[in-house]
């Protein structure tokens, strides 16, 4: 997952409602679905209240729909960024900068297909509240287990049971993501293991 850095910028709240407001009139005017429409509106509150108005309002409207539109579970959705760029008749270069800007600032993670078409998660969202409670609860189990037992389980087989836990029996995340998610809960168990050893003052073992 991408970090979202710590800077702080002073928005007023005046300035983020009437991004929001100005982001529902152009979703009206393109007659946006409103489930899609809400969740890119909370994006465009969430992008203005970090960084401020955008300077092209119109591509950052774009880029949360865009990304919104491309939830895990919208696969197969071939539609590519060229397609869409052209279906709300702006720049793909425009979008493609927000659409980046979205993902680092926010920390979105980004999955791909087969076809190598991008899949966004929303670190607020429902897929990475679970994608984390799983991780942290596995790590937990495996590290009391360390300190008991004295064994330690390697960091990739631990990942292939949570990712075969969230593709094959929760079913939270399509299976052809699984590869590329193999990367990303690595990643989760390294930050988990490396916080629960510092509260247990490093007694036990790292997974």
């Amino acid at each position: 997952m991408l970090d979202a850095k710590n800077e702080s910028v002073m928005v007023s709240p005046q300035v983020v409602v009437d991004q929001v407001r100005e982001a529902h009139e152009f979703y009206a005017e393109h007659r946006v679905d409103e489930r899609y429409e809400l969740m890119a509106l909370d994006i465009v509150r969430r992008y203005v209240s970090k960084e401020g108005p955008a300077r092209e309002p119109e591509p950052l409207h774009g880029a949360a729909l865009y990304v919104v539109t491309r939830h895990p579970w919208s696969h197969p959705n071939p539609l590519t960024k060229t397609e869409f760029a052209a279906k709300l008749r702006m720049k793909e270069s425009s979008l493609e900068w927000y659409t980046d800007s979205i993902v680092e600032k926010l920390g979105f993670t980004i999955l791909h297909d087969r076809g190598q078409l991008p899949f966004f998660i929303d670190p607020l969202g429902t897929i990475a509240s679970v994608v984390d409670s799983v991780v942290r609860t596995s790590v937990s189990e495996e590290v009391v287990r360390s300190i008991v037992r004295g064994t330690v389980v390697s960091p990739h087989e631990l990942a292939e049971r949570i990712v075969d836990r969230l593709c094959s029996v929760v079913k939270i995340i399509p299976d052809v993501f699984e590869q590329e998610l193999y990367g990303v809960i690595e990643r989760r168990i390294e930050e988990e293991s490396k916080r629960l050893l510092h509260e247990l003052g490093g007694r036990g073992q790292p997974v």
